[in-house]
């Protein structure tokens, strides 16, 4: 059965969708999408075979910002890079983030983008080595579907 590949510009990104197992095609565009994104938003590309850990998310309770906290320190403590683009409505749970994003606004492995940014998010699934989906009683197949086919391992 042939592949079949869709192609989509997204700012400075591009995405592949494929519906075939990985080919060495598919690598050498992930490799040049986590380059993008490592460039646009300002982490070191010294390693390139650094792991980049992700998490697209609304910072809510139900979704466990305790697990997102703890693993942006765990993936800088592993030797990871972690990108976290998400929004909260809670007053309370934005400072939280808000002070971590000040702590790590210059270091060169940690990036916190505290907004929805749909052309980011597409950019971040297609660049990012793994990505996070905590969850403490709000599943969702969706997030997972998208993962696999921007050929992620994700974590609950």
């Amino acid at each position: 059965m042939k592949s079949r590949v869709v192609r989509q510009r997204v700012k400075y990104f591009k995405i592949w969708l494929s519906s075939s197992s990985l080919v060495a095609n598919d690598m050498q565009v992930k490799a040049e999408n986590k380059a993008a994104m490592r460039r646009n938003l300002g982490l070191s590309s010294a390693d390139d075979q650094r792991p980049v850990v992700g998490c697209i998310t609304r910072l809510v309770p139900q979704k466990g910002v305790h697990l997102i906290k703890h693993t942006i320190y765990r993936t800088l403590e592993m030797g990871g890079q972690f990108e976290l683009l998400g929004s909260c409505p809670v007053p309370h749970i934005q400072r939280e983030f808000e002070d971590i994003a000040n702590q790590f606004q210059n270091h060169e492995h940690i990036r916190l983008i505290l907004k929805y940014d749909e052309s980011l998010s597409h950019a971040n699934y297609a660049a990012s080595d793994m990505f996070i989906i905590p969850s403490i009683f709000e599943p969702c197949g969706l997030t997972q579907v998208s993962h696999l086919l921007h050929m992620l391992i994700h974590e609950f």
